[in-house]
């Protein structure tokens, strides 16, 4: 074997001159060395020499290419190339642009999906990273999914299952006032955490020691960006600032972290050591499940073996009445496919990026089946050049390295085009997106490389048909002229023409159907009027502070009803327009005593004072009020309608006076029924009305303000002055209620923007396609045009005859499309508890929008042609 390789390695590096007589040398050696059995062996003798023998004097020359018309071919494959470009300038531009366009609209959601995608999988070992969860469980049934958990719970399972390697536990703070100096400011994202949570998530510290972060009681971490707007460039280690409500003492920063990245579920700007509410924490105990609990489970940990763990170390330590248990989910998970309650930020759904994703393909294949389109229907006119290339020796591989040249100088432009449309447009992306997904495309080297990919894949996909049609003519055929008449690629082009017609289709529907459910679900009416509200969020207070806040509270309440500006102001606990999390619960059973049995099940509380109905509008079904007068109120609670439903009471009037009761000792506190509210949505209409318990309360968390006059800045003005009188130490904010309830639907309004303006553009490169193949048949035909003019043919029938080609493709695209436009939106629709019917006119409408811009195409193409005068068209060739 090594002889071979060694004799084949000499023929082909020896000069011709000296090949003959050296191998005949190398032979007459070699038979001496076997016979002389030298200790290398012959064949290893044999390499040894013809690697010496490797000299300039003996190599023959080489050339760069082993064949020397190789370069010079491909030379003229760019000549032919960019000639065919620049003879066509209409179809070129019309194959860059839709390229460019399709490719950068693809990169341009990719990298967003991408993005969606990537959350919480930036930790070291995010695979093992899992979220404790609580389900209610009824009748073997799944009623409600809690992200929150018990705050023992995560040290229990470390202890009880040898799977969960550490736990971390968490509150989420949410409004907290710090103090710095004179400065007030309201931090919105402020988690209390104990000291494992940086070792779990490993965000990078960049100043202080780990172990002792949030280790002692009253210590904060602050990210990167709160140290410099508190300190600046100071060291902030060892500092103090003052944090005030219930607090109201100073808290040492003993850590800075690097700022949380935006692909994180649970974000946050302060960390809190989770000991400073250590009494809560205690107090809560397995009582209430109002903590986010993390746990890091053991590598390649079998969380399907693990599960079945979990339920008897519910009973066990929840209570065997208890329908509550554990449960676990990947953190990867958490954004897209988790839709909880009291999830910590207002998630992403899976649902809309995998239909983003297919608009993407949608317009790639699109521009991909233009090219395609119109190179196999140019085919004609390329005909004669191949026949004359394969009369003159060409062959068929040669045909095909030509076209595939020209489909990659068609493609590399449409790249450059698509890089700069790309960061053209990038700002507009991230706006519809609402994050910045990017900041420069020309600067990021995933981008670069999906483009180089997709480029090459552009070219073999988009260029490989229609160079293997080209190059399999039959030189006698064309060269008398008999291809022109037949069918060759027409059955493919059909085909795509249907692709195009039935993406475009459902592109048009589905964009009408995400548009009608958003305007639903921001025009419904709720329940209550929230025109001209205001929410204020109270003041934080400590408990001996009580009766002081109280009087406090109620003259300040007083103060704002005598403002000219202001309708009414009324106390609610939780604001309308907040999220899932923004609402207590209680999951314990409840029962109308003597009237019901107990219930399990999640219900919810809220608080309210006896104004709240007359400043939101709510409505009243049953009984009354709450009156401020009435001492016994104290003990009073107003339901909503769904609550009695839940109950399984159907006469409202029958249960005022009669007493509710939480969970199932007898001796637990009891609290009169006296009003039924209608039913309001608190939340967005994703959700349904939630059955709703309301307590009295002079001092609620929150007021609402309604206000009266033609410019409310004017009052808001004169309520923040009176803030300041009353509250000096607490910063004012507020924010309009119809505001609140717009920023719940940002995520499908976003998804329904970005839908929209990705099929507009997915329906204009389709639109580009059908032109340009419109425009190349249309001159194909022109002979023919004429000869039905000279015979009396109008304008018109000629118009529709091109077009009954298209009927027929259109209504093969409706069969498929419509189809998948029913299983796709139904679907999408079901994510609602309160939605549109399906609007079966959106299919009809974008039936008539694709046949019309069809038609417009077609006939427009086809008018240039038929309007031309017959005895010109006649002696078209």
């Amino acid at each position: 074997m090594l002889k071979k390789i060694a004799e084949r390695f000499f023929r082909w590096y020896c000069h011709p001159d000296f090949y003959e007589d050296i191998k005949g040398d190398l032979d007459e050696l070699y038979l001496r060395e076997d016979a002389q059995t030298h200790r290398l062996g012959p064949d290893a003798w044999l390499m040894f020499e013809v690697i010496k023998l490797f000299r300039p004097s003996l190599i023959r020359r080489f050339s760069l290419f082993p064949y020397s018309n190789h370069l010079d071919m491909f030379t003229n494959y760019l000549k032919i190339g960019f000639r065919n470009l620049m003879k066509h300038k209409a179809y070129s531009a019309i194959h860059i642009f839709g390229l460019a366009l399709g490719l950068a609209s693809f990169l341009l959601i990719n990298e967003y999906t991408s993005f969606e995608k990537s959350y919480d999988r930036h930790y070291a070992n995010s695979d093992q990273l899992y979220r404790l969860t609580t389900d209610n469980i009824i009748n073997g049934k799944l009623t409600v999914r809690d992200a929150m958990s018990f705050a023992p719970s995560g040290k229990m399972l470390m202890d009880e299952l040898p799977e969960v390697l550490s736990y971390t536990v968490t509150h989420k703070r949410g409004s907290t006032v710090f103090k710095k100096e004179a400065n007030l400011v309201d931090e919105k994202m402020v988690l209390a955490a104990d000291s494992n949570f940086l070792r779990l998530f490993n965000y990078p510290i960049l100043a202080g020691n780990q172990d002792q972060l949030l280790v002692e009681p009253y210590t904060l971490v602050l990210t990167e960006s709160k140290a410099r707007k508190y300190f600046g460039s100071a060291d902030p280690i060892g500092k103090s600032i003052e944090v005030l409500g219930s607090f109201n003492r100073p808290f040492k920063v003993v850590g800075v972290v690097a700022d949380v990245p935006e692909n994180t579920h649970y974000k946050f700007d302060i960390l809190m050591s989770l000991k400073s509410i250590q009494d809560r924490v205690e107090r809560d105990n397995w009582n209430g499940f109002n903590y986010y609990t993390y746990l890091k489970l053991t590598p390649g940990a079998d969380v399907a073996a693990m599960t079945p763990k979990l339920e008897p170390l519910a009973k066990q330590y929840i209570g065997e009445e208890s329908n509550l248990y554990f449960n676990i989910q990947p953190i990867e998970d958490i954004h897209l496919y988790s839709d909880f309650t009291y999830e910590p930020e207002i998630h992403g759904s899976a649902k809309a990026v995998n239909f983003l994703s297919i608009i993407s393909l949608f317009i790639l294949l699109i521009a991909w089946v233009n090219y395609i389109n119109l190179s196999t229907a140019k085919a004609v006119e390329r005909a004669q050049e191949v026949g004359l290339r394969k009369v003159v020796g060409a062959r068929k591989r040669q045909l095909i390295g030509q076209f595939l040249v020209e489909s990659l100088l068609i493609n590399f432009f449409g790249a450059l085009a698509a890089l700069m449309l790309a960061q053209l447009l990038l700002p507009q992306f991230n706006f519809l997106v609402g994050k910045t997904v990017l900041t420069s495309v020309l600067s990021n080297t995933s981008f670069l490389q999906k483009l180089a990919l997709f480029f090459l894949l552009g070219t073999l996909i988009s260029g490989f048909y229609p160079a293997f049609v080209l190059s399999s003519f039959k030189p006698i055929g064309v060269l008398k002229g008999s291809f022109s008449r037949s069918k060759h690629g027409t059955l493919l082009r059909q085909a795509l023409v249907v692709v195009q017609f039935a993406a475009s289709l459902i592109l048009i529907a589905n964009t009408i159907i995400v548009y009608q459910q958003v305007q639903y679900m921001t025009g419904r009416d709720k329940g209550i009027d929230i025109e001209q509200v205001i929410g204020l969020e109270n003041p934080s207070f400590q408990r001996d502070e009580v009766e002081q806040f109280r009087s406090k509270y109620k003259a300040f309440n007083e103060e704002l009803n005598r403002l000219s500006g202001v309708e009414k102001v009324g106390g609610i606990m939780n604001l309308p327009g907040g999220g899932s999390s923004d609402v207590s619960s209680n999951a314990g059973g409840v029962r109308i005593v003597g009237v019901t049995d107990i219930t399990d099940g999640t219900v919810y509380i809220n608080a309210a004072d006896e104004d709240l109905q007359e400043a939101l509008g709510v409505s009243l079904v049953a009984g009354r009020n709450f009156i401020e007068e009435m001492a016994s109120d104290s003990n009073a609670v107003i339901v909503n309608e769904t609550f009695l439903k839940y109950l399984n009471v159907s006469d409202f009037e029958s249960v005022i006076d009669e007493k509710v009761q939480f969970g199932r000792d007898p001796e637990n506190d009891m609290y009169r029924i006296v009003g039924v509210f209608k039913d309001y949505n608190r939340t967005t209409l994703k959700n349904s009305v939630e059955p709703t318990l309301f307590y009295r309360s002079t001092i609620p968390g929150n007021m609402v303000v309604r206000l009266q006059g033609d410019d409310p800045q004017v009052a808001i003005q004169a309520i923040e002055n009176k803030w300041s009188q009353f509250f000096p130490d607490a910063p004012f904010s507020y924010s309009f209620l119809d505001n609140r309830f717009e920023k719940l639907y940002v995520e499908d309004k976003k998804f329904g923007m970005l839908f929209g303006n990705f099929s507009i553009l997915a329906i204009i490169v389709a639109s580009l396609g059908l032109l340009g193949l419109a425009s190349f048949l249309a001159i194909q035909r022109t002979k023919e045009v004429g000869v039905r003019k000279v015979l009396g043919a109008s304008t018109g029938s000629i118009i529709m005859l091109f077009f009954k080609d298209f009927i027929y493709l259109l209504l093969v695209a409706m069969v498929i499309g419509l189809p998948l436009v029913y299983v796709g939106m139904s679907g999408w629709l079901s994510n609602y508890a309160y939605r549109i019917d399906f609007p079966w006119w959106a299919m009809v409408f974008a039936c008539a929008v694709i046949g019309l811009f069809a038609f417009v195409t077609v006939g427009f193409q086809t008018y240039r042609v038929a309007s031309l005068n017959p005895a010109k068209t006649i002696r078209y060739e």
